[in-house]
């Protein structure tokens, strides 16, 4: 015989050769999943914001009416962000339609019902982002819902509160930014005298007006934390912590803002109120705001990184 082989075994004299198969170079396939359910999807994206066109424009009105709500503007393309950041894992994840979509589908249309004729809007515009995760979650399964489902449930920060909730809870705060601006200036050596939203010193008197309050911008604090834990890979409970600790860190902000504002009016007189950080105090408290968060996630991932090792 020609060539080489390896006997295996022996029997009768007889020599069998082994047959070693031949090594073939293949490389993974990566089956292609059909682009249907993504194109249902997109047309029943596209069918819902019709139907939600007119509560999408009440909201975007409100937006470029009050400035505290003009991060909404923002949250929709926050949220698409989040979406692409998540393209390759949605393109992996099985897709297995899911009846448990439907009822939650049908909520939504309840809410939005009874919002409407109810003249509740903040119900209604609620049911939108739950709307679209009964939607994916019906038509695209549980994989892929647990990949979207952060930037789904984003859309709620653009939703303004209800207003009659909002007063009060703005009333609230002015009161009590105003009782820890006038404690604090008094312990550095200010005289002060409060009464309600009214800080009395001795060469003026200042109040603590709507504009003041961070009630207004909680939902866009909440929306900023929220964006700034999704930006890198954090363990879950990092990424709660910094989104939860937002309002509270936006609040300290606008405090010391009150604070320094106050001190500022007392020894440097009407010029303290001119100037760019008090015009524009809610883009101070959200520049503070992020300082806050950055310092924040630093100590958690040192936290994060010892209790690792």
């Amino acid at each position: 015989m020609n060539g080489v082989t390896t006997p295996e075994k022996a029997a009768d004299g007889i020599v069998v050769p082994e047959v070693v198969p031949a090594k073939v170079a293949t490389s993974a396939v990566r089956p292609v999943s059909s682009p249907l359910p993504w194109l249902a999807l997109g047309v029943a994206a596209a069918a819902a914001l019709a139907l939600y066109a007119p509560i999408i424009a009440g909201m975007a009105a409100e937006w470029s009416e009050f400035p505290s709500l003009s991060h909404g503007f923002a949250v929709p393309l926050i949220a698409a962000y989040l979406l692409w950041t998540r393209r390759h894992l949605l393109a992996e994840a099985p897709i297995e339609s899911s009846f448990i979509g439907m009822p939650i589908i049908v909520l939504a249309m309840g809410m939005l019902v009874i919002g409407s004729l109810g003249s509740e809007p903040f119900l209604a515009r609620l049911s939108l982002p739950l709307a679209l995760l009964g939607t994916v979650l019906f038509l695209m399964g549980p994989s892929v819902t647990r990949r979207a489902w952060v930037a789904i449930a984003y859309l709620a920060f653009m939703i303004p509160l209800p207003y009659l909730t909002l007063r009060a809870l703005t009333y609230k705060s002015r009161v009590f930014d105003a009782g820890v601006t006038a404690t604090v200036i008094g312990w550095l050596g200010v005289p002060v005298l409060q009464s309600g939203v009214m800080l009395h010193l001795p060469n003026m008197t200042l109040e603590v007006a709507d504009d003041c309050s961070s009630v207004p911008a909680i939902a866009a604090l909440l929306a900023l934390g929220a964006a700034y834990a999704q930006m890198q890979a954090r363990p879950t409970w990092v990424r709660v912590a910094l989104t939860v600790a937002a309002a509270p860190l936006g609040l300290l902000s606008n405090i010391v803002r009150l604070i320094l504002t106050s001190l500022g009016a007392y020894y440097l007189g009407p010029i303290a109120l001119n100037n760019a950080i008090h015009k524009f105090n809610g883009t101070s408290v959200f520049l503070a705001t992020v300082v806050l968060l950055v310092v924040l996630d630093a100590g958690l991932a040192r936290i994060w990184k010892r209790s690792s090792s």
